[in-house]
């Protein structure tokens, strides 16, 4: 009986809480995280009536004729292709797409060794753009070394947006390392659904801030853009590296790939970068449990 008595006593305390009108320094923490908000696109996978040239996970790529398809060394030190996961029409997220960030025509592909998993670096993972209409693309074969196990089973997606706010780190970081950033953020947790920043579920999502397992991503971005060295390293310059794209462990009928244990991988971009759209400078790196 003192369980339950206790259960329901702590459920009333929750429900005035969020009943209870907000401070004055609560207002201003949502207006602060309000001007921190940025559009977030998500996706899911969708089986019914996939085409070559929309996007998709697994299945072959639609690709430029002049397109090599791309290989790493494995963990034999032998040459062999990466198996491809995914492919975004750009087309396609237009619509989504509300700050204009992204290139509107063209595809972006996700190549990665799924038996290595690499962590980070640019070895055994890919993210490529290619700026030819999708209208121009065709369904490529897949390489003849390339496992049956590793030509994954393809699936469409479906994408919606909505604002996203940062994760802790994030956060921290955004502050410059303010001291009430501690406290503030127990107030931010408390409030993200009842603020419009409620937890999605999806397969992953491209731009707005990620979904962090570990450690915040910009700042090990910005060190490694500078080859490590600390005497190079600026925290204001760490912002610009941005999300671009995520992907989390898929975990579907056909599919089973957890990124280490139930992880999720990540690709930064500078700002500057995508505005220009230079995709030569993506950094890459898995987080899991």
């Amino acid at each position: 009986m003192n369980g339950t008595k206790n259960f329901w006593q702590r459920f009333k305390r929750e429900k005035a809480k969020e009943n209870s009108p907000e401070t004055g320094h609560e207002s201003n923490l949502k207006k602060q995280i309000q001007a921190f908000a940025r559009n977030g696109i998500f996706f899911d996978f969708e089986r019914e009536n996939v085409t070559p040239r929309q996007s998709k996970f697994g299945g072959k790529p639609a690709l430029p004729k002049e397109f090599e398809w791309p290989r790493s060394t494995n963990e034999y030190d032998e040459d062999a292709p990466l198996p491809f996961l995914l492919q975004l029409n750009c087309e396609e997220l237009a619509p989504y797409d509300t700050d204009n960030r992204l290139p509107h025509e063209g595809m972006f592909y996700l190549f990665y060794d799924l038996v290595g998993q690499p962590w980070r670096g640019n070895e055994g993972v890919q993210l490529l753009y290619t700026p030819t209409p999708a209208s121009e693309l065709e369904a490529a074969e897949f390489p003849d070394d390339l496992p049956e196990n590793l030509r994954l089973f393809e699936m469409g997606f479906k994408f919606t947006n909505r604002d996203t706010i940062p994760c802790w780190d994030d956060y921290f970081s955004i502050l410059g390392n303010s001291d009430s950033a501690y406290s503030d953020w127990d107030i931010i947790e408390q409030h993200m659904g009842t603020w419009g920043y409620p937890h999605v579920d999806s397969a992953g999502r491209i731009l707005g801030y990620a979904s962090l397992i570990q450690n915040g991503i910009a700042e090990t971005c910005e060190s490694r853009a500078r080859g490590d060295k600390q005497e190079n390293y600026c925290t204001e310059s760490a912002r610009e590296w941005i999300l671009l794209l995520q992907l989390d462990c898929v975990e579907e009928e056909e599919v089973d790939i957890p990124f280490g244990d139930c992880g999720s991988i990540y690709f930064y971009i500078r700002q500057r970068d995508l505005e220009r759209r230079d995709f030569s400078q993506i950094q890459f790196e898995l987080q899991c449990y």
